[in-house]
């Protein structure tokens, strides 16, 4: 895998994947387990299974491309998983706990792609 294509897909899967369970979290709700203990209901192990593969593939491509793109291409990956995650969160419900969620998910993408370009322009700034 030395294309940078399949690594940048492989992120963008893992990163979709893993916003997509938090928005199925949001979805189905939490519920009491055994010793005061809370997780998903019956029925939500593919979001469960989502948020570990999500979680791993997403963090083997940012490792993946971690000397060979540049931070602002690479912080591009969250924002993008997060927009998926929003909207996906509106796709299963509209309900405000699902409003509040794709809100959080959007506002916290743009942060990353905003923070990922002022760093840039920064790092640029400061070279003679």
């Amino acid at each position: 895998m030395r294309s940078h294509g399949w690594i940048v897909a492989i992120g963008l899967v893992g990163f979709s994947a893993f916003f997509w369970s938090l928005s199925g979290t949001v979805h189905l709700g939490l519920e009491e387990q055994a010793r005061g203990r809370y997780g998903l209901p019956d029925g939500g192990e593919r979001y469960t299974a989502g948020l570990w593969v999500g979680a791993l593939a997403a963090i083997g491509g940012l490792l993946g491309l971690g000397g060979r793109l540049d931070g602002r291409k690479i912080a591009l990956l969250p924002a993008f998983g997060l927009g998926f995650g929003a909207i996906s969160a509106l796709v299963l419900g509209q309900q405000p706990r699902h409003w509040i969620a794709a809100c959080a998910m959007a506002l916290a993408g743009i942060t990353v792609a905003v923070a990922a370009r002022l760093y840039r322009r920064a790092d640029r700034a400061r070279r003679p």
